[in-house]
């Protein structure tokens, strides 16, 4: 049987699996630093969320405790700021002693240094000076989200007691200016073009961000990088393929793999003449199951589908 090589369109080059990579603000989990309790769970995996939504609220004791002491220390930095005031007014006229005056400096001092050490506890629950009355009457902390997305993850129950900087609590998915990356077993050629390609939608066209100046040493593979050609936001973690596309090779057509001769490290394809058949040198550019990508092989020639079998009929006759 004799074939026509065809152009290369539809006809991969190569392919690998792709995943999105999170974007800065893409992806987040929310623990909690310090001991606390479950009180509320106000979301759900596979929820959207805003920014700043409140996604649980804790019961943090070590908070209480540090509300109650910044509250106390500034109650006192208040009193002592007055009594230093007054010291300073009766000092002008001659009726108090420095003594006195330096006494409530220190007192002052203590009160500050005290409020300030509790405001840094409460800072590391995610709280600030505006939290500390709700707080220190025993109230809730909220859990809030950081970023942007979906709800992928719900450990916290309701009641469950968690150590500080243990497992996450909640995990959110977000979608930013998507990254991919693909890892590839043989180089690319510099004019290749790539599609993403994902379950029941139409390509989506890329273009090379970037690529690992060396090979992977475990697995052999060389990690690059792409981005859609029009901008487009992706979920963060969504997994396809991205193809490289034959037909964006110049020369590039695709014969039967069977079509092909290697002999002494060179490849060759039969075309057919009005003698016979001629030798062809091909440039084997990738084989892909059946089909094989190569330059060299007009698409006006003819050339033996399988040329093994015809030099094999050839040489029996």
């Amino acid at each position: 049987a004799w074939v026509q090589p065809r152009p290369a369109r539809g006809v991969p080059l190569t392919e690998a699996p792709a995943r999105v990579l999170p974007s800065p603000e893409g992806a987040a989990v929310v623990g909690v630093p310090l001991r606390a309790s479950v009180s509320r769970v106000a979301v759900r995996p596979g929820q959207h969320v805003k920014k700043g939504h409140v996604l649980m609220e804790v019961h943090m004791p070590e908070a209480v405790q540090a509300a109650g002491r910044h509250q106390a220390a500034t109650l006192r930095r208040e009193a002592y700021a007055r009594r230093r005031e007054q010291l300073l007014a009766l000092q002008s006229q001659g009726m108090a002693r420095l003594t006195e005056l330096a006494e409530a400096e220190t007192h002052l001092a203590e009160a500050q240094a005290e409020a300030q050490a509790a405001l840094a506890l409460l800072a590391v629950a995610g709280l600030n000076a505006a939290d500390t009355a709700a707080v220190a009457r025993g109230g809730p902390v909220p859990l809030r989200s950081p970023v942007e997305g979906i709800v992928t993850e719900v450990s916290g129950v309701l009641g469950e007691t968690r150590e500080g900087g243990g497992a996450p609590l909640v995990r959110i998915m977000g979608e930013g200016e998507a990254l991919l990356e693909a890892r590839f077993a043989r180089t690319l050629p510099a004019e290749a073009r790539f599609e993403l390609v994902l379950p029941g939608e139409a390509p989506l066209s890329l273009k090379e961000a970037g690529r690992a100046p060396a090979v992977d040493s475990r697995d052999g593979t060389t990690a690059t990088w792409f981005i859609p050609e029009t901008p487009r936001a992706l979920p963060s973690g969504l997994t396809g393929r991205v193809r490289v596309r034959a037909d964006s090779l110049p020369g590039v057509s695709v014969v039967p793999a069977r079509a092909l001769l290697l002999e002494s490290g060179r490849a060759e394809v039969l075309v057919r003449t009005a003698a016979g058949f001629r030798r062809q040198p091909v440039e084997v550019v990738a084989i892909s199951g059946a089909e094989a990508l190569v330059r060299g092989a007009a698409e006006a020639d003819v050339v033996a589908a399988d040329a093994g079998a015809l030099l094999l009929a050839e040489g029996t006759r």
